[in-house]
């Protein structure tokens, strides 16, 4: 047993360790001091007095534990404070899908790393470092599915739009009544024009959500499944119960299905070359003319990538896609 005297007097609780350091809390109860003696530990005991003096602690061992998986990596640099995936841009990796790529290249899971790879190079094009840092955390965070062409799945409500026929299944958003929605169609609006403030949960832009934030009928009666371009993600909320994000662009694929609790049933994307619409928007989107599509991937003048490295790594992903539906 590593303590050595516990002492509670009125509110205050002080903990002495056998080294002669200590702990104390000054708004403590009946409750905390009975779980407090049925521990053993310094670091349970810590854990419980001071929960975020731990978290820092614990972050530090896994910010190290990453540092030294990273130098060890095939894929990934760790330069300074920051790690980067060099082969594919300049800019530095966010933590979160670091640790990923270190346990998919640990697991040999090429797939995955594919996918990663498709990922970052697509957020590479994101001129927003707080979209760049925040979304693969926001994805991970609310179970939303990245495709391995590198676009991620998310969902939508819409209504019939006017012009809506058995034929002409065409839609539109519950809040403005202006946009035109079809599966199939590219939707977009001007970057400018969305309100790029990460902090504000519900602005100007085009709103995708998660599994968990869309239910049947919730601003819209019909739900939607999107594919949407990392590098078109304007705003990504820092809350963590917050399962919306702002883009600029998005593409309907698919009518979403509903359970019985009227939750969306997850979109299957395991492979992410299902979609026949991916290799027309990448390939289009360089090459392509104004006539050929209303979208186009853009590559921004910005430090940290390399505009002829990156356009032949689009061209790659759409190539990939087209062999792998074609497989």
């Amino acid at each position: 047993m590593q303590k050595t005297k516990l002492i509670k007097n009125g509110d205050r609780i002080i903990v002495i360790f056998d080294n002669g350091s200590f702990v104390q809390k000054d708004d403590a109860n009946d409750e905390l001091f009975a779980e407090l003696c049925k521990l053993d530990s310094e670091d349970e005991i810590r854990k419980l007095l001071c929960p975020e003096y731990m978290k820092l602690i614990e972050e530090c061992k896994e910010n190290t534990s990453i540092i030294e998986n990273a130098k060890k990596s095939n894929l990934l640099s760790f330069e300074g404070d920051f790690v980067y995936w060099r082969d594919i841009s300049g800019l530095s990796v966010p933590k979160e899908l670091v640790k990923a790529i270190l346990e998919a290249e640990e697991a040999k899971d090429d797939l995955l790393l594919e996918t990663y790879k498709n990922f970052w190079t697509l957020m590479s094009l994101n001129p927003s470092e707080e979209c760049r840092k925040n979304l693969f955390w926001f994805l991970n965070r609310n179970g939303l599915v990245i495709s391995r062409c590198g676009f991620f799945v998310a969902y939508r409500n819409v209504d019939k739009h006017k012009m809506y026929t058995e034929e002409d299944e065409v839609y539109t958003d519950v809040h403005s009544h202006t946009f035109t929605i079809r599966i199939g169609e590219m939707v977009t609006m001007p970057r400018e024009e969305c309100d790029d403030r990460q902090d504000v949960t519900c602005s100007k832009g085009l709103h995708l959500g998660s599994k968990d934030w869309l239910t049947a009928g919730y601003y819209g009666t019909q739900g939607l499944v999107c594919l949407c371009n990392p590098a078109e993600v304007v705003a990504v909320p820092h809350e963590d119960h917050y399962g919306k994000l702002r883009t600029c662009a998005y593409l309907p694929i698919t009518k979403a299905k509903f359970g019985e609790d009227k939750k969306v049933i997850p979109y299957d994307a395991k492979d992410g070359f299902e979609c026949e619409y991916i290799p027309k928007i990448i390939y289009e989107g360089l090459m392509g003319t104004e006539k050929d599509s209303n979208y186009k991937i853009i590559i921004p003048d910005m430090p940290g990538i390399d505009r002829e490295s990156i356009a032949d790594k689009l061209l790659d992903i759409a190539r990939e896609t087209i062999i792998n539906r074609e497989v």
